[in-house]
């Protein structure tokens, strides 16, 4: 039997707001990878936040896929956590009729029904696991490569301090899938934490890392775009952060676009737990000014 649990979670028709990164007007597409694809016909569909389940397997894996490239973090294994904590987070997929919905699990394995996905992961509370300590070795030693002397020592200090739980914040999802998904995504995780809390879970988290995928253009040196553009100005509140060029982890080191080229990035933000709560007011309050901004236009 399904254990599926629709949230009051639901987009309708991403033409009204195509994804692309924050601050450009442009459209650039990318696929799956994060590689540049050209212009796509706009995906037209209702979408729905549901809890992670066995069959979303495959389709969180290759959501991961999109922000750690290729660096050596065991997805498989990391998707499976976010299967396991089922109870917080959110996976995003296409509404179904109820005739459809109703269908054998078997029929539908969820590798391609899987359009994203929101969650936390308690990286302190499971460092013992394979995929956490590549994660944790990988933040690390991009620190050492990229950070100042100050967030170094913080990343440092951070992970290896088991008394201050530091949670992992992913927050991933495909192409043309409008921004404001994210709004009712990060209401419920946050609402899913609370109660996690109250129950003696350990969400209770000192410190957040965020990975956002950002990109820089030949035509703004110096200003970077978001992927997600509801997290553009979570670096306001971060206690630090630092900028990685992935450009060695993709097939192209550069990709065309309309009017100039965009280079990929990740930006590695440290926040303090406490301020979870605002941040999602505030991811919330930035998208709902971009749509008024488009409606208005």
């Amino acid at each position: 039997m399904s254990n599926k649990k629709n949230k009051e979670i639901e987009v309708h028709d991403s033409e009204s707001e195509e994804e692309q990164p924050s601050g450009d007007e442009k459209d650039p597409d990318f696929d799956s990878d994060g590689n540049y694809i050209g212009d796509k016909e706009d995906l037209m569909a209702d979408f729905e936040g549901r809890n992670p389940e066995d069959c979303d397997f495959h389709g969180i894996k290759q959501l991961l896929r999109q922000l750690f490239l290729k660096a050596n973090v065991d997805l498989g294994g990391l998707a499976q956590i976010i299967i396991s904590q089922n109870y917080v987070g959110s996976v995003v997929k296409q509404c179904l009729d109820d005739g459809l919905d109703d269908l054998d699990d078997d029929e539908d394995d969820g590798s391609d029904g899987v359009f994203g996905v929101t969650t936390v992961i308690n990286i302190t509370k499971r460092k013992e696991e394979n995929c956490i300590q590549q994660i944790r070795t990988l933040l690390t030693t991009l620190a050492e490569e990229n950070a100042d002397d100050r967030t170094k020592s913080l990343i440092k200090n951070i992970l290896s301090n088991d008394q201050q739980h530091v949670g992992l914040v992913l927050n991933e999802r495909i192409l043309n899938i409008p921004a404001a998904i994210s709004v009712p995504l990060f209401a419920s995780l946050q609402s899913e934490i609370d109660k996690a809390v109250q129950k003696n879970m350990p969400y209770t988290f000192q410190y957040i890392i965020w990975i956002c995928k950002t990109y820089s253009s030949e035509d703004e040196p110096g200003e970077l775009l978001y992927a997600n553009m509801e997290e553009s100005r979570l670096s306001e509140e971060a206690l630090a952060s630092f900028d990685v060029n992935v450009t060695d982890q993709t097939d192209l080191s550069q990709w065309d676009y309309e009017g100039g080229t965009l280079t990929p990035f990740r930006k590695i933000l440290i926040i303090e737990g406490n301020k979870f709560n605002g941040l999602v007011r505030q991811m919330k309050e930035e998208v709902e000014h971009a749509v008024g901004e488009q409606k208005s236009n």
